[in-house]
C-alpha cells in the first residue's frame, strides 16, 4: 500500500509542479517488438538530457541543434548513450539470462520517427535485430538502482501491441512477457482510485496529525506524500463535478 501511495503521491505532485518546469522529466523508453519464427527487435530510446547533471532543466537537442553540430561531438552523444543503457536498464530472457544487446544508435524523433521540424527534439534510439535464443520461455527487463530516471517497459507481439505497460522506477523489475502467449504471466495491480486512495487515507485519520512530521523519516515521507496526492484528487474531483455542472 505505501508503494501504491507512493506512485500516486509523485505523479500528483509532478503535476502539480509541471507547469513550472522548463520541460518535462525524461524517462528510458524499452521498445520490444517480437515476431514469427523467433525473430525479435529491441529498441532504447534516451533523451541526451539525460545525460545532464540536472535534466529538469537541461534544454532539449533540437534538429536545428544536431545540424550543426559536429561529426565528432555526435559520436561522443551515441557512445554516452551506449555508456548509459548499461548503467540504467538490464534485459533478461527466461531462463534467467541476462542479455547484452548490441545496439546500433540513431537520431531520432521521440517513438523511432523520423526528424522533420527544426524545433523537433532529437532522441538517441538504440535498435537491436536479432533471433530469440533456442529455450526461451520470458522476458523482461530491469530498471537498474544505478539510475535516477523511470524507465518505460512496452512492448508488441506479432503486429499487436500488449495492452499492458510499466513505468518503472530504479531498481523495480518489470513483469515477465510469456514468449509463448505474448501475454503477462502475472495480473497487473488494482487501479489506484480516489476511492481507495480515501481508504487508506481514512485509515491514517486516527493518528495525531502534527505527528506527521515527527515520526520515522520513513513514515513521515510516505504520509505527508500520501496526503498532498489525496489533496491534489480531491481538488481535481472537485473542478471537474463544477464544470461538468456548468455544461
Amino acid at each position: 500500500m505505501k508503494n501504491a501511495l507512493f506512485r500516486l503521491s509523485t505523479l500528483a505532485l509532478m503535476a502539480l509542479a509541471a507547469p513550472l518546469l522548463a520541460h518535462p522529466l525524461p524517462d528510458v523508453a524499452v521498445r520490444a517488438n517480437f515476431e514469427q519464427g523467433g525473430d525479435w527487435m529491441l529498441q532504447v530510446e534516451i533523451d541526451p538530457r539525460s545525460f545532464e547533471p540536472d535534466p529538469n532543466v537541461a534544454p532539449y537537442l533540437t534538429n536545428a541543434d544536431l545540424g550543426v553540430t559536429p561529426a565528432e561531438q555526435q559520436e561522443k552523444l551515441k557512445a554516452k548513450a551506449r555508456e548509459y543503457v548499461q548503467r540504467v536498464v538490464a534485459v533478461v530472457l527466461e531462463p534467467v539470462a541476462e542479455v547484452k544487446p548490441d545496439l546500433t544508435w540513431e537520431f531520432t524523433a521521440a517513438e523511432n520517427a523520423p526528424l522533420k521540424m527544426p524545433e523537433d527534439p532529437v532522441m538517441l534510439t538504440g535498435t537491436w535485430r536479432t533471433k530469440l535464443p533456442a529455450g526461451s520461455t520470458g522476458y523482461s527487463i530491469k530498471a537498474l538502482p544505478t539510475g535516477t530516471l523511470s524507465v518505460l517497459y512496452h512492448n508488441t507481439a506479432l503486429g499487436k501491441k500488449v495492452e499492458r505497460y510499466q513505468i518503472l522506477f530504479p531498481g523495480e523489475t518489470s513483469y515477465v512477457l510469456d514468449l509463448k502467449t505474448f501475454t503477462p504471466r502475472t495480473q497487473a495491480p488494482p487501479p489506484i482510485t480516489v476511492d481507495s486512495v480515501q481508504a487508506a487515507d481514512a485509515a491514517l485519520d486516527g493518528a495525531d496529525p502534527m505527528c506527521a512530521l515527527c515520526g520515522t523519516p520513513a513514515g513521515n515521507y510516505y504520509t505527508l506524500a500520501a496526503v498532498a496526492s489525496v489533496a491534489f484528487i480531491v481538488v481535481l474531483v472537485s473542478w471537474l463535478r463544477r464544470k461538468k455542472r456548468a455544461a
